[in-house]
Formats: C-alpha cells, sequence, structure tokens
C-alpha cells in the first residue's frame, strides 16, 4: 500500500468569497495530489461564482488544474471591476 501524505495548506478569502466562506482565513488539511478545483469542490464556492472566481498560490495566479504543496497559501480573489 502507497503512503498518503497530509499536508496543511494555508487559505485566505477576499470580498464576496470571503462572504461566502464566513472567514477570512483558516487551514485545511489535503494530500498529495490535491489540485485548487479540488479544494473549490471541497469547499462548495465555484458554484456561487464560477470562472469569475480567482485564486492565487503563494502570490502567483493559478488555474484550478494547479498542484497544492505542503504550507502553500491559496488565496481565493474576487473579481476586479474598474471605473
Amino acid at each position: 500500500m502507497a503512503e498518503v501524505f497530509a499536508w496543511k495548506i494555508h487559505l485566505r478569502f477576499f470580498g464576496p468569497a470571503q462572504d461566502q466562506a464566513g472567514v477570512k482565513e483558516t487551514v485545511m488539511a489535503v494530500v498529495e495530489g490535491t489540485t485548487v478545483g479540488d479544494v473549490i469542490e471541497r469547499l462548495q464556492i465555484g458554484n456561487w461564482m464560477g470562472d469569475r472566481l480567482k485564486t492565487a498560490i503563494d502570490g502567483r495566479i493559478v488555474n484550478k488544474d494547479e498542484l497544492l504543496y505542503d504550507g502553500a497559501e491559496l488565496a481565493f480573489l474576487p473579481p476586479v471591476s474598474g471605473g
């Protein structure tokens, strides 16, 4: 049987994502091979913002297929609007 490693990632929510999550920051345990999309699905936050939800790992904008790693900071960013 293959070993499974549990990692701790830090989640940060901004704007409407914070309102939806109900917290500004939290920590989540994930296993090796977890993607940003997996976390979005687990948190059930993808449906309310769809493709407008942007994500960043350690300050770098990433897509939903990006793999996470131990200690990563995953931020959920609202769409940017201008005037």
